[in-house]
């Protein structure tokens, strides 16, 4: 019942964190402009990388560390403090840099010198990661904590956008308020660690256990990052300071990770769980979760991907005006890329990382960057935007099918793609349905609301009428933890 739980508290905080900009979205597109927010999101990407650099992978390796020793209190505090104190050092280090970058690059043409200022202001983005501890708490598989506290500031930071942003000229308020407000929601999670977390004696700490291994889990989130923040970067500088294509991207890519919340929160519950289980050599339990949640994300995933691809430019014109409409048609593009993150969801985070194959995660999330990088350089030059986004597209491909290839011998594709026909079925009748129905519905809120719903009935309806495996899974499941 417990993973039930973490499941619908995820769900929900993810789903919060990307809600918030898409209920603010449509506002912000007649306020701002797609220059306005094509500026936060370009300032945006540049400070990524260095925020990348000062989390060092330890979202993930805290994390699974936490999971390993949550039964024994002393260790627990004592690898609290190694992995935080590490993390506020390397924060530092990344704050120090992205100033000194910001300073030289105030004098190169174009977006750098430009959005010089926007640029500083992003730094506020690298304080908020240094007190970031959601690790903690995540590795203790206690997610009601977070969400309950990040979920009142995301609710203010609407709110506060809607009294604060009123004009063009508020871009750089924007992006201050974005960055202030993922400070105090770190902040906030502070106030549960006196009285629960207790400081060993220095001599005790050991920070330099925890560095190699957080090392080795940054050069996976370094590639990560590349592909979900390059495009972004490279599509302004591509195409003579278009910065409007880097908004056209970042709003696209805001409703493709509504989708995305839904499937990968069970990463995020199911990793200390398999952790767990992983470090009393039970992977009978191991395996048997990973042939769940596969079966489980496919399920959400395929209805959500070919929804997407039908819905996305139809809904995009009443939501943010007819001028983003490149917007609507890029989330058609990226639309794919929810299946194929759910399944690299459920076997780079759920079994790779929690088993310690970190090696194999690494080197799948390269090749997707390799491959995102190398057609980027093809894609957006030819296609602008959409390249971007087929390049994307394929780099998550690549991704996938590599993590596949190296799970062959562990895993059994019989039973993890076991009855998937009958999504692939279900949705893609959905999806003509869904296609007829936009082709001769005009854009409006109403009518988008009824296509969902219709989609809904369709696919839903269809899984039960084939039996498809989440039904009797689901009823499994709930009952099992249920009696427990």
């Amino acid at each position: 019942m417990q993973v039930v739980k973490n499941y619908l508290y995820n769900v929900f905080y993810q789903l919060l964190t990307v809600l918030a900009p898409l209920i603010t979205m449509t506002y912000l597109s007649h306020v701002l402009g797609a220059s306005g927010m094509g500026v936060q999101a370009w300032t945006n990407s540049i400070v990524s990388y260095f925020l990348l650099f000062a989390t060092l992978g330890i979202t993930l390796y805290g994390q699974r560390e936490i999971a390993y020793v949550r039964d024994d209190v002393a260790l627990q505090n004592r690898r609290f403090w190694e992995i935080q104190i590490l993390h506020t050092l390397v924060s530092l280090v990344s704050i120090a840099l992205y100033i000194l970058f910001v300073y030289s690059m105030r004098n190169v043409p174009g977006e750098f010198s430009q959005n010089n200022h926007q640029l500083y202001l992003q730094t506020w983005v690298i304080v908020s990661g240094l007190l970031d501890i959601s690790w903690y708490f995540m590795g203790l598989e206690d997610f009601k904590k977070t969400v309950i506290r990040n979920s009142l500031v995301k609710i203010a930071m609407v709110i506060l956008i809607f009294l604060v942003v009123k004009s063009p000229a508020d871009v750089n308020r924007y992006i201050l308020l974005l960055a202030l407000t993922q400070v105090v929601g770190n902040v906030t999670m502070w106030f549960y660690i006196p009285g629960k977390v207790k400081l060993p004696k220095i001599n005790t700490l050991n920070l330099r256990r925890h560095l190699l291994p957080t090392i080795g889990l940054f050069i996976p989130t370094i590639a990560t990052q590349v592909y979900l923040q390059l495009n972004k970067t490279m599509l302004p500088l591509f195409q003579n300071s278009a910065i409007d294509s880097a908004a056209f991207y970042e709003n696209a890519d805001k409703i493709v990770k509504v989708s995305l919340a839904l499937v990968t929160a069970m990463g995020t519950v199911m990793l200390p769980r398999v952790a767990n289980y992983f470090s009393k050599g039970n992977m009978k339990a191991v395996n048997k979760a990973i042939y769940l949640s596969m079966d489980f994300v496919t399920a959400l995933a395929i209805p959500l991907m070919f929804g997407m691809i039908a819905l996305g430019p139809k809904t995009t014109i009443w939501y943010m005006g007819a001028n983003f409409l490149p917007a609507g048609w890029t989330i058609s593009l990226l639309a794919p890329i929810v299946l194929f993150i759910a399944w690299s969801n459920v076997i780079g985070t759920q079994y790779l990382m929690p088993i310690n194959r970190t090696k194999d995660f690494t080197i799948s999330v390269t090749v997707g960057a390799v491959v995102n990088i190398l057609l980027n350089f093809i894609t957006i030059p030819l296609w602008g935007l959409y390249g971007a986004a087929i390049a994307t597209v394929i780099s998550e491909a690549a991704v996938t099918l590599y993590q596949f290839w190296v799970v062959r011998y562990d895993l059994s594709f019989a039973k993890l793609f076991s009855g998937v026909w009958k999504y692939f079925v279900s949705g893609m009748v959905m999806f003509i349905v869904l296609i007829i129905m936009t082709t001769h519905m005009a854009a409006t809120p109403a009518r988008s609301v009824i296509q969902i719903v219709v989609g809904v009935v369709i696919y839903f309806g269809l899984t039960i009428l084939l039996r498809a495996n989440y039904i009797g899974n689901v009823k499994k499941f709930v009952t099992e933890h249920f009696k427990k």
